[in-house]
């Protein structure tokens, strides 16, 4: 399918489903248009110093949340700070780990933002995963960030479909079933639970969730009932192979954790200069005491609607790796896919050299925003190995999915994860849904303009088909090393 180009001017980023979220985008789009008439300035970079903390934006940093998300998407990196050239030149910093004379070995899923959507439903889901549940849960280790408190006491709390004010979430059981693949799969092994949405529910919100999981045997991180399970993070043995997980947020949106209870979630001004980084080089260093060889971390933090991370949040994610020695991140919270950055590091425990990858966000994953760059999910399956006594990744294979929406009448009555290279090869696929091929096309502009220029394109696996369309294999690079 060939690539049409879009201007600033002819990107609209979002695609409202009702009439009533019509009406609300209209409406709010028109305001910008005023402000614009006015002689309000376009942002054609990210605002320098934007944090995105609820808690201390003022009226100008709510004033560009509004404009990237509702009037005009944000196409630059940082203004003079080269990040486009930065992430578009590091192609060759990560080689493939010869792993045939290592026993030890497993596979590592990860997967983004987990959210309590009006159309994540058991129903509208029923054929969610067709394309992407067995590439996604055949892992040895599976991890997500659940963005959402699970309190079954209480009703589902909704994400809704125009965002205009601060939104407490609440899941369902419904929902968890959709986001652990329908009984069809093993589900997820770790779930990061800090995040900007740890303490929507209030305490008992962040009680009720870790029991939840607690019974559905699946190890978290990120919040917890006690100063002394706040340390209790999960470090997982298999195969011969110890890997922690930790987990922290940038924001609690406009709520803070109750005095003397900061146990409740890690969180840490992980979105401005020169952040504490104490908390994560403490658990970072127990980590390596309690005998785990590998360290993955969580990191809630960015901005959202932005193809590249803010120079600061490149600074703050660098020195995080630099002081912990974090072999692995998983950031999340932009919403949107970013690129991936290796960096070589001094690990500060053994003083050897080594590489930390830095995945600043996947994106949403089970979600369905109406922001159309939030519908391209980056999905990442690590293969680590103990190679020479060291624990290291030796290989990275990389999928890209469509959330793709059948519409009627404003409503989402089903929601797939179609794969990007599949639809890419084979438009005629929307060939009778024109809304979603437009949308598509502009979700390939996106990708190929600020994913797969850099080293992502390198990681992309390709699937072989039958004569039926049916997948055979995807685990073989698009391109090889």
């Amino acid at each position: 399918m060939p690539l049409r180009q879009f201007p600033t001017s002819q990107f609209n980023p979002v695609r409202p489903l009702t009439l009533k979220g019509k009406f609300l985008v209209g409406l709010v789009r028109l305001l910008f248009k005023i402000r614009k008439t006015l002689g309000g300035k376009d942002w054609l970079h990210p605002m320098k110093g934007h944090h995105e903390d609820p808690r201390k934006m003022n009226f100008r940093q709510q004033l560009y949340f509004g404009y990237k998300y509702y009037f005009q998407a944000i196409l630059k990196g940082d203004e003079g700070a080269g990040l486009e050239q930065h992430f578009q030149s590091q192609g060759a910093k990560f080689e493939n780990k010869d792993t045939s004379n290592s026993s030890q070995k497993i596979t590592l899923s990860a997967g983004g933002d987990l959210m309590p959507y009006f159309c994540i439903t058991s129903e509208q889901c029923k054929n969610l995963w067709e394309e992407s549940g067995d590439f996604f849960f055949d892992a040895d280790l599976v991890v997500g960030n659940l963005e959402t408190p699970l309190n079954p006491k209480k009703p589902a709390s909704l994400v809704p479909e125009v965002m205009l004010s601060n939104m407490y979430f609440n899941a369902n059981q419904d929902m968890f079933e959709v986001y652990s693949g329908l009984g069809k799969y093993k589900g997820f092994d770790v779930l990061a639970t800090a995040n900007n949405h740890s303490l929507d529910q209030g305490e008992d919100g962040v009680v009720q969730t870790i029991e939840f999981l607690d019974q559905k045997e699946i190890q978290h991180v990120g919040t917890a009932r006690s100063e002394n399970e706040r340390d209790a993070f999960p470090i997982i043995e298999k195969n011969g192979i110890k890997i922690a997980f930790l987990s922290y947020t940038f924001s609690l949106n406009a709520l803070v954790c109750p005095e003397g209870k900061a146990y409740l979630a890690n969180h840490l001004n992980l979105n401005e200069a020169n952040p504490d980084l104490s908390l994560i080089m403490h658990q970072a260093q127990l980590a390596r005491q309690k005998g785990a060889e590998f360290l993955v971390a969580f990191l809630h933090m960015g901005c959202a609607y932005q193809p590249y991370p803010s120079q600061t949040i490149v600074d703050n994610m660098q020195q995080i790796c630099r002081q912990t020695g974090i072999d692995l991140v998983l950031g999340g919270h932009p919403h949107n896919a970013q690129p991936i950055e290796f960096l070589e590091i001094k690990d500060p425990f053994s003083g050897r050299q080594k590489q930390s990858t830095i995945i600043y966000s996947q994106g949403d994953f089970v979600a369905y925003d109406i922001h159309k760059w939030c519908k391209l999910p980056l999905l990442l399956k690590f293969d680590i190995a103990k190679i020479n006594g060291e624990v290291v990744i030796s290989a990275i294979r990389a999928k890209l999915f469509y959330n793709y929406a059948q519409l009627k009448n404003g409503k989402v009555e089903s929601l797939r994860l179609l794969d990007y290279a599949h639809l890419r090869e084979n438009s005629n696929i929307l060939a009778t849904d024109l809304p979603a091929q437009h949308e598509f096309e502009e979700l390939s502009y996106f990708a190929e303009a600020f994913l797969l220029k850099g080293n992502l394109e390198r990681f992309l696996v390709k699937e072989e088909r039958d004569g039926k369309g049916n997948e055979q294999d995807a685990n073989q690079p698009i391109h090889e090393l």
